[in-house]
């Protein structure tokens, strides 16, 4: 025996409505439950777990690049084209880290306005390319240290290595950031209708100390070596 409940125009609303959210197929259930029931405080749950699902695999490539426990070939440099390929690794770092705020501003957007609901289909197209963005930071890593290059570029090599990736571990806790903020839901936090408790989150994004004078030192010093 098949037992319906509600009315045939509240399945028909529900099913409507999980066609609204067809592009959450196929991933793990409580992603699809979270889109589908918008429990209080959805917009942060969706993007908590879309973010951790999306992301996980990535970070584990990335601690076991850093771990050296795999390899991937890439061409080799020689030495009349080092300084072309430096050129072009600066030239990546630039633009992997450009899009990185704006994403995070469409982020915040895409939870919609105080007392509003947010746009489920935006919450994920932002967490997908957050998670592209990260793969294509560590394919950057993996270029920087499984490309063979001259002996005298390996300082400047060595000073690239982790100057974006190193940065990763603090874009993967936004999740936790978001749970934080959904754990505040029904709390004493001391927030109200005319002035609510604003959560504010800082992703910091970092090259390593003193990484411009480092890297200009680290060219003369090969200018010097190869005499340019």
């Amino acid at each position: 025996m098949l037992l319906e409940l509600g009315t045939r125009g509240d399945r028909i609303r529900h099913e409507v409505e999980q066609a609204s959210l067809h592009f959450l197929n196929g991933y793990p259930q409580i992603i699809q439950r979270i889109g589908d029931d918008k429990p209080v405080g959805w917009e942060w749950r969706l993007a908590a777990e879309l973010l951790r699902y999306l992301t996980t695999p990535q970070i584990k490539r990335y601690n076991n690049l850093v771990a050296g426990h795999y390899f991937r070939a890439h061409p080799r440099v020689k030495a009349e084209d080092f300084m072309g390929w430096l050129s072009e690794r600066t030239h990546v770092m630039s633009k992997l880290t450009g899009p990185l705020v704006h994403l995070y501003e469409r982020l915040t957007l895409s939870f919609g306005n105080h007392g509003e609901p947010g746009n489920a289909e935006e919450i994920h197209d932002v967490c997908k390319l957050l998670s592209d963005m990260i793969a294509e930071m560590i394919n950057h890593e993996e270029v920087l240290r499984f490309t063979f290059i001259p002996e005298e570029g390996e300082e400047l090599r060595t000073l690239l290595i982790d100057a974006i990736g190193g940065n990763l571990e603090s874009l993967v806790q936004v999740p936790e950031a978001l749970d934080a903020a959904v754990a505040l839901i029904g709390t004493d936090h001391g927030g109200t209708a005319e002035e609510p408790h604003i959560v504010k989150w800082i992703v910091p994004f970092e090259l390593p100390p003193d990484f411009g004078s480092r890297f200009e030192a680290a060219i003369q010093r090969y200018g010097q070596a190869v005499d340019i």
